[in-house]
């Protein structure tokens, strides 16, 4: 079996470590443009070297900048290449349904990946929404403090529109996937971002009010202007209790008693490095032969996220000025 990774960032370094693990036998080629030491076992090639040799692969996984993902993914599905996209699978609503049309035609694999949904906490807390063991929702509070410095923002496509967007699209569309996929789909919002252009284009940090379908009224908090990642939480608040998930990645699952809130270890995970368990339990499923992913992780199935983060940006983008209303009363204090 013959693997590609194209980009060897955090996450394809990633990747090459997990998959020797869960496929022992495979060949494993990566792409990547910046010279590094690299295990001899895996093989270095390039995109002018795979067309001009005809190297065949089963399995890509896209790990390049966002703003080059369609770009790439488009070149080994349209080869017949079951193909593996790191989030966000791609910035333009086109392309996506590009994508999509094409690996229906090719009868290939083109996920994304969104392995929070694969964590314990996760699966645990949607599954006692689900049962509404703590009755009716009234609130969700979602929130994501996190750093990323000036270093971080400064290779040239990081917090940019055109190739990556800002803290909504890079790192807190977990959080926004996690949100929806257990709350369902979002009936209304309201949004505010603002911006350090010392550092990028595009927002690092955002303010989201949120009125789900099935009236569950959420707000969503995410910024990396904070001095070293703090936390990630999804605090639910119900008729007849609390939850909480928290952690890093969202690992630990947590319960209100009468008097404080506890951790349920059996649904909690640790996650040493900060990417937990969910990759592997992804690659799992890409390498197996059946089509479906029991996560939903098909690009088609994930376009509703996408159009959630375009309708946010176009409402930042034409958001009047506020102005202080002289002279005439609201129904406030009637």
């Amino acid at each position: 079996m013959n693997i590609i990774i194209v980009g060897l960032g955090s996450i394809g370094k990633h990747y090459l470590q997990l998959i020797p693990k869960i496929s022992k036998k495979s060949k494993i080629y990566f792409i990547d443009k910046i010279k590094m030491d690299i295990n001899k076992k895996f093989i270095r090639t390039s995109f002018e070297e795979i067309k001009k040799k005809n190297i065949l692969f089963d399995y890509a996984i896209i790990c390049s900048p966002s703003g080059l993902h369609f770009k790439h993914s488009y070149f080994f599905i349209n080869r017949g290449v079951n193909t593996l996209i790191e989030k966000p699978f791609v910035l333009n609503l086109n392309h996506a349904n590009l994508l999509i049309k094409l690996s229906k035609k090719k009868k290939v694999k083109c996920w994304t990946v969104l392995q929070n949904r694969y964590n314990l906490a996760v699966q645990k807390l949607k599954e006692e929404i689900n049962k509404k063991k703590i009755g009716k929702i009234s609130f969700v509070d979602c929130v994501m403090f996190w750093n990323r410095d000036l270093k971080y923002y400064s290779n040239g496509w990081r917090g940019k529109y055109k190739s990556d967007g800002g803290v909504l699209t890079n790192q807190a569309i977990h959080l926004l996937d996690m949100l929806v996929y257990i709350f369902g789909p979002i009936n209304y919002f309201d949004a505010f971002a603002s911006f350090n252009k010392k550092k990028l284009q595009a927002e690092d940090l955002i303010l989201i009010n949120f009125k789900h379908k099935n009236q569950v009224l959420s707000s969503f908090k995410a910024t990396t202007r904070a001095d070293r990642d703090y936390r990630t939480a999804i605090d639910v608040i119900g008729k007849k209790g609390r939850l909480i998930i928290k952690g890093i990645a969202l690992n630990s699952f947590n319960k209100f008693t009468k008097n404080h809130i506890k951790e349920d270890k059996k649904n909690s995970e640790i996650f040493l490095d900060g990417k937990g368990n969910g990759h592997k339990k992804v690659l799992k499923e890409f390498f197996s032969k059946k089509m479906k992913s029991s996560k939903n992780l098909e690009i088609y199935n994930n376009l509703y996220i996408l159009k959630i983060i375009h309708s946010i940006y176009n409402l930042i983008d034409k958001r009047i000025k506020f102005n202080l209303i002289k002279n005439k009363n609201s129904k406030l204090g009637v």
